[in-house]
């Protein structure tokens, strides 16, 4: 997630209601993305599922908007059988994200699990304000079996994502009983004008992997 030619990263999550359904989901989307002729621009596209059977997640790194925009427009994302429709498509756009600052402080063991934190916020001062007070206060130091996190801005101001990295479901739910948690959640509070939408633990299904520039 912190590529540095990658300058966008696009972000879908998609309800699909239990395992059977995730399944085919997330085989559904590798298998169209596989028969892309993929451009220059592409960085990588990670496809997640939910540990709760209930999602399906796709992370998708590239060059610049504009040659995700030209890209969707010739390739739209097509409907997960049995759960949407074509009438669907319009509303399935990823929300487009740039990274904004990163805490990768926590070692070399490897990440099984992602947590996705999402915040709404007033504004892209608000956005980066939230941010900082995170990084430069409590989630500045590291926690056992907290790889990284990456923290993302939406372009359209209103939301950040905390892309987080953990070594096991376990570790992240001893983080949220932890009193480093408490702080973090404290230190939002006291902002104002930043609302936690809460976030879904997921693991790695399958990704591409597009050319190093």
């Amino acid at each position: 997630m912190d590529r540095p030619d990658a300058e966008i990263v696009l972000v879908s999550r998609r309800f699909v209601g239990d395992r059977d359904r995730q399944k085919a989901a997330v085989e559904s989307i590798m298998a169209h993305w596989s028969t892309l002729r993929l451009p220059a621009e592409f960085r990588s596209l990670s496809c997640f599922e939910s540990i709760d059977g209930e999602h399906v997640m796709t992370v998708s790194q590239w060059a610049d908007e504009s040659s995700f925009d030209e890209f969707s427009k010739a390739h739209p994302p097509l409907p997960i059988p049995g759960v949407e429709t074509q009438a669907d498509v319009g509303r399935l756009r990823p929300q487009v994200f740039r990274r904004y600052r990163s805490n990768t402080s926590g070692g070399t063991e490897e990440a099984v699990c992602v947590v996705t934190p999402v915040f709404d916020v007033d504004g892209p001062e608000r956005q980066r304000q939230a941010v900082d007070a995170l990084l430069d206060g409590p989630l500045g130091e590291s926690f056992p079996g907290l790889k990284a996190m990456h923290f993302h801005l939406s372009t359209d101001g209103v939301h950040v994502l905390n892309y987080a990295e953990w070594t096991s479901a376990d570790a992240h739910r001893a983080f949220l009983e932890s009193e480093l948690s408490n702080q973090a959640f404290a230190t939002l509070q006291g902002l104002g004008g930043v609302r936690g939408l809460g976030g879904k633990a997921y693991v790695l299904h399958n990704q591409l992997t597009g050319p190093a520039s």
